[in-house]
């Protein structure tokens, strides 16, 4: 079959339209996964006016670059299966195997939506478990632009299996696993986020333009010269090695390491400072990988202190760490701990091994993914009153090139730098829809988020064009934001509710149970994953699915108290009982609910199921109840729950 070429003023390719060889966007490459039944967009670059031939199941369409050298075809709609290869033949030919072709999505967002499966609740057995070939990811490299680019920085596809799910998107992950379950249908998953940034960079400058966003939000820090090419260098390394997204779980020492708990060795020990991530420590050999590396300390113990137990503090070690004391092993803290990576090391040395004068503390720090080692600070470092900072030694057991990341004095959060670089070059890879975990970093200002969440979905619409473009949000979790009794978090929230009804296809993510009063990071992603499917399960996929709990319908006045309607609830209300935000709930009581005469201030409510879809609220303090609110402050506790398995969403009735 030929297909007539699809001409568009920009198309996401990363090769110059110099260039003789036929080209293929880091999309189009081993392993991907193509959108099922719908026409898919394949595209690349060429010579300028180059004759360039597509084979794929049988089928061949053809296209002639136009004058910029670039080319896009249509490809005709696939049921789903593979495997099969993709025939690209110009003056050169490429060949792309292991094409699937199934349901493709973009998880996008900040640090809750980049939070890898390894840092996440109960990681271990995830990790471990089967492998599932047809479940799929693309991690987008960070990288940050001042323009829109027509390729991303770097990235490959992995499907998930023991030694590469560890660093997947932990929600992008368990939402594709349930999708997998509903649909049984490859999945692929193209995962673009950046910790700790703000919406209005994931937008076109057109868009925040028309929001009002200031120009100066569109700067961007010049990179010094020396900072880029040490940058380019380990790009350049890690590519060498595969791109490589971390090393995964730690399999444990390695045999080579015998002895090494007791500090022998001489001159095989290198000379290292902690704290500080072994990244800025200016050794060559640690610099920018993953792994595990020794660390070595000789500390002179005074004839007073010998014979007693010693309190050893090492301040927090990023991942993992198994600490030795005169080669006998006193303390340990690895992924069986939420967090581990910011976890202050505090272990008691026995007396029997305190001896005066040379003793010697070895430590083991395995890091997974991202930065490692003595992460706190020089006072944190202490045996007993001895400090412990400044000059160590280490010897490597095992490293691997880490992801270099972002381009070192880039700034993330300028408006448009994200969507330049991780967002636009995506576009012209047809897709189903899209997932978003994002909102912290723009707390505060959710008025005007209010507007950017749609404006910012009907950005990406248009560039995936696909007008019906489903797109799930993850409302924010319960966090104490230095201030459990302020609003400022639910404010937020109630702004991302807003915002999601005017978005059509679209829906939110209520996660009111699985948040943390002091992180921001709560570990337990795969209910967010979960409930996120279970939208694209009934609005994308029409299934009879139950995938939005409890939300408010109205309020009916009595004299001493208010009776509360909801919608959406299910087989009906219910008290949910157990573990709220890792915090105990009271037994058969219902919480989170407030009211107010009026004058603004808000007293914890007396509450009863009082029918399938009605809750009464009362209290003591208020003799005529005008206003409600549940759920309505940065941290609370709430367990209204629908019988068919989904937390109420958070509302007030004083707006």
């Amino acid at each position: 079959m030929k297909h007539k070429l699809l001409v568009a003023a920009t198309l996401a390719v990363g090769a110059s339209a110099a260039q003789a060889n036929v080209t293929l966007p880091k999309l189009l490459s081993d392993g991907c996964v193509l959108q099922r039944n719908q026409p898919v967009r394949l595209y690349g670059t060429a010579d300028p006016g180059e004759a360039v031939t597509l084979t794929l199941k049988g089928k061949t369409v053809k296209a002639t670059t136009g004058g910029d050298g670039k080319w896009l075809v249509s490809f005709p709609a696939q049921g789903a299966g593979g495997p099969f290869v993709l025939s690209v033949k110009g003056k050169n030919t490429l060949t792309v195997k292991d094409v699937y072709f199934g349901e493709v999505w973009v998880c996008s967002g900040q640090s809750n939506m980049e939070w890898p499966l390894s840092a996440s609740f109960e990681a271990k057995s995830e990790i471990e478990s089967a492998p599932d070939p047809l479940l799929r990811m693309f991690t987008v490299q960070k990288s940050v632009e001042l323009t829109p680019q027509e390729e991303v920085a770097g990235g490959s596809w992995q499907a998930a299996a023991p030694n590469t799910r560890a660093g997947f998107s932990a929600v992008g992950y368990y939402f594709a696993k349930q999708l997998r379950k509903a649909l049984g249908v490859p999945i692929g998953m193209l995962h673009t986020s950046w910790g700790g940034t703000r919406i209005e960079a994931w937008m076109a400058k057109d868009v925040n333009l028309g929001l009002g966003m200031n120009a100066s939000e569109f700067a961007t820090p010049v990179v010094a010269a020396e900072a880029k090419a040490r940058y380019e260098r380990l790009v350049a390394r890690w590519k060498a090695a595969g791109s490589p997204q971390g090393v995964g779980l730690d399999a444990g020492r390695s045999d080579k390491t015998t002895g090494w708990e007791r500090g022998g060795g001489g001159d095989v020990w290198k000379s290292a400072n902690a704290p500080g991530e072994w990244d800025t420590l200016g050794n060559e050999e640690l610099l920018g990988i993953d792994g595990a590396v020794w660390f070595k300390k000789e500390v002179e113990v005074p004839e007073a202190l010998a014979g007693k137990p010693l309190k050893l503090s090492l301040g927090a070690i990023d991942d993992h760490d198994v600490t030795f004391f005169n080669g006998q092993k006193v303390g340990a803290i690895g992924a069986e701990t939420p967090n581990s990576w910011q976890a202050p090391r505090n272990y008691t040395v026995p007396g029997e091994l305190v001896k005066k004068g040379r003793n010697v503390i070895v430590v083991r720090v395995f890091d997974g993914s991202g930065g490692g080692g003595f992460v706190g600070s020089p006072d944190d470092m202490k045996l007993g009153s001895i400090s412990l900072a400044g000059e160590w030694a280490y010897r490597v057991e095992r490293a691997v090139p880490a992801n270099p990341g972002m381009m070192p004095g880039a700034n993330p959060n300028g408006a448009s730098v994200l969507y330049n670089a991780m967002l636009h070059p995506l576009k012209n890879y047809t897709v189903k829809g899209g997932i978003w975990y994002q909102g912290e970093s723009n707390v505060g200002r959710h008025e005007l988020y209010q507007k950017q969440m749609p404006a910012m979905i009907a950005n990406w619409q248009k560039d995936f064009a696909a007008a019906s473009f489903p797109f799930f949000i993850t409302q924010l979790a319960p966090f104490g934001n230095s201030g459990s009794d302020r609003i400022e978090y639910a404010q937020q929230r109630e702004a991302q509710t807003a915002a999601m009804k005017t978005v059509k296809n679209g829906g939110i993510a209520v996660i009111t149970d699985i948040g943390n009063e002091t992180d921001i990071h709560p570990n337990r992603k795969g209910p967010v994953g979960e409930r996120l499917a279970f939208l694209a399960q009934k609005i994308a996929y029409g299934q009879n699915v139950y995938a939005v709990g409890p939300t408010y319908l109205e309020t009916l006045a009595g004299f001493d108290k208010l009776i509360v309607r909801f919608d959406n609830v299910g087989d009906g209300l219910e008290v949910r009982e157990g573990i709220c935000s890792e915090k105990p709930l009271p037994a058969g009581k219902l919480v989170g609910f407030e009211v107010s005469s009026g004058d603004g201030v808000f007293y914890p409510a007396e509450a009863k199921i009082r029918s399938k879809n009605e809750v009464e609220v009362s209290s003591s303090k208020v003799k005529v109840p005008r206003y409600v609110r549940y759920g309505y402050r940065n941290f609370v506790l709430t367990n209204l729950w629908s019988k068919s398995g989904l937390p109420a969403d958070p509302f007030r009735t004083d707006k």
